[in-house]
């Protein structure tokens, strides 16, 4: 019975997002197919530019909810995040306010694509349906794929192939709930799929023992598992996704500046702080 290889998981983890991670989508999560959809009906208003930001006098920006990316301070009801401190960043480096607003995530794309804001930042999948859409930025943080068993039970589980005759959880209409379909087909099995609205709700059922094993993205599991020791990572990450930035497609300059932001936050020490203090 093979174990975790905790070392090799935390040099894997430092590669894909500077150190180690609770998203389907998020991450992720994703929902590319609502995303294309829905943002296909929408006509594009006129793109913003740095200008018309900088003469605005704010940023504006969509995002999720979606620890510890972005979500709502219990204490505060401020939106607080790694997210809402890199847009932050970009905000300062602009000299303008920050002003952000929470959403269902299968709406921000679509947002993004109206023109209604300057970009989107929510812990997103740069995946080529997204592109299609919108503009994605280079990565800014890397994450992947785990499975996820009660702590001490299921320890023959390795990979999706393991879960015969399982239940298994996912976040509807994410990459988890995508990962496992193909999976069946790609190891000729066959498990039961139970899809939640959030990944907190295949957690739960997984301490309850409604559900065998939850795909959930890496970072994302780290953060649950700070509060909810009954779970454990089961695997090391068997996928690799990146988290990207959106703005509208035409709008090249405010992306340039944005990639820009990125190449120096991960230069200059920024992208660990932040690491450090969102996520491990």
């Amino acid at each position: 019975m093979k174990k975790v290889n905790w070392n090799k998981l935390t040099g894997m983890v430092a590669i894909l997002g500077t150190s180690a991670l609770l998203l389907g989508a998020c991450g992720s999560d994703t929902a590319e197919a609502e995303d294309a959809s829905t943002a296909t009906s929408i006509s594009e208003s006129e793109t913003p530019t740095l200008d018309a930001i900088k003469e605005s006098g704010k940023l504006t920006v969509a995002t999720g909810t979606y620890v510890p990316f972005e979500y709502r301070d219990p204490d505060t009801d401020e939106i607080i995040g790694y997210d809402i401190d890199f847009a932050q960043i970009l905000a300062d480096k602009l000299n303008v306010e920050l002003e952000v607003t929470d959403m269902q995530f299968t709406s921000i794309i679509p947002s993004v694509v109206k023109g209604d804001y300057d970009l989107a930042i929510a812990a997103m999948y740069d995946t080529p349906e997204r592109r299609e859409q919108v503009l994605m930025s280079d990565s800014y943080l890397e994450t992947g794929m785990v499975l996820v068993t009660q702590t001490g039970q299921h320890q023959d589980i390795e990979s999706l192939e393991d879960a015969e005759g399982l239940r298994v959880g996912v976040k509807t209409g994410a990459t988890s709930e995508k990962i496992a379909q193909e999976a069946m087909a790609e190891y000729g099995i066959n498990y039961e799929i139970i899809g939640y609205d959030e990944t907190v709700g295949a957690i739960l059922d997984l301490e309850a023992g409604r559900v065998d094993v939850v795909v959930n993205d890496l970072l994302n599991q780290l953060e649950i598992n700070k509060t909810h020791d009954a779970v454990e990572i089961a695997t090391e990450p068997f996928t690799e996704s990146n988290l990207s930035i959106a703005v509208q497609q035409g709008n090249e300059d405010l992306m340039d500046f944005i990639n820009e932001t990125i190449k120096e936050y991960k230069a200059d020490g920024t992208k660990d702080e932040l690491y450090k203090k969102w996520v491990e």
